[in-house]
This record gives C-alpha cells, structure tokens and sequence, in this order.
C-alpha cells in the first residue's frame, strides 16, 4: 500500500513539529496545525466509514468522538486507522474489492476506488501541511514525501 508512505511521512512530520508549530493557524477560517494533523491523522478509519455508508451525522459524530490533541495522540490515531483500514483491505476478495458503495452525499465509487479517494485525501492534506510548515519556518522540512 503507498499509502504506508504518507504515514510514514506523516508520522515524521508529527515527530518534528513543535508545540508553536501546532498553534499556528494562517488564517483566522483556516484550520490550524493542530487541527490538520487532527484531521489528517482520523482520514484513513473516517473515510473508510464513509465508503461503508456512514451518515454525514455518524461521520461527524466520528470526529467529535476521536479528538488527538497531543503528537502521540496524533500518532495513535493515525497508526490506527491506517492498520484498521489495511486489515479491512487485506480481506476482501476481488468480488468485494469492486462491489459498489454509496457515500451519504450519493457518490458511488467501488471498494478499489475509494481506497484511491482515501489516498488522495491524505496526500492532499499532507501537501497543505507541508506548505503551511515550510511558509512557517521560511524553509524546507526534511521529510521523504516519496519513495
């Protein structure tokens, strides 16, 4: 799975990240640090419950319920989704990995392609963490984005 790569990068980027780094928000409607690692960390298990046909309430519920504050929180959170969303992958059989599944919003997608959509999402939030932590710090973060 590539996506074993964002977490680890993910993981690397919390590990590096400081308590001032964690506050900065760069916009007042913007999220901040904190609250994108809150998101990012909670992708892989939220989006997976979303393929399975969670509710928007249940989805939203989902976050308000697994609130990661601090960076072993953060890094629990995400070690955890990913290994529940690659033992739930690891089991299914072709049949299943291209039967369809419905989002609340009414997108379908099959099984496969909703593990390209999780993928997405996170390398779409890492890339907005990275910039915002490289226009921080007015310099480049040492981390491995790609293998």
């Amino acid at each position: 799975m590539c996506i074993k790569i964002e977490i680890h990068s993910l993981t690397a980027i919390i590990n590096d990240v400081t308590e001032e780094e964690l506050a900065y928000r760069p916009l007042p409607h913007k999220r901040s640090i904190q609250e994108l690692l809150q998101h990012l960390c909670l992708i892989c298990s939220a989006d997976y419950y979303i393929s399975l046909g969670y509710s928007a309430d249940k989805s939203h519920s989902f976050y308000l319920q697994h609130p990661a504050y601090t960076k072993l929180e953060l890094k629990a959170a995400l070690v955890e989704g990913f290994n529940q969303l690659k033992a739930a992958y690891s089991s299914f059989d072709e049949q299943k990995l291209f039967s369809l599944q419905t989002s609340y919003w009414g997108c379908t997608y099959t099984r496969f392609e909703w593990l390209l959509e999780i993928q997405s999402h996170l390398y779409h939030h890492r890339a907005e963490l990275y910039t915002l932590l490289t226009c921080y710090r007015r310099n480049r973060l040492d981390v491995v984005l790609f293998e």
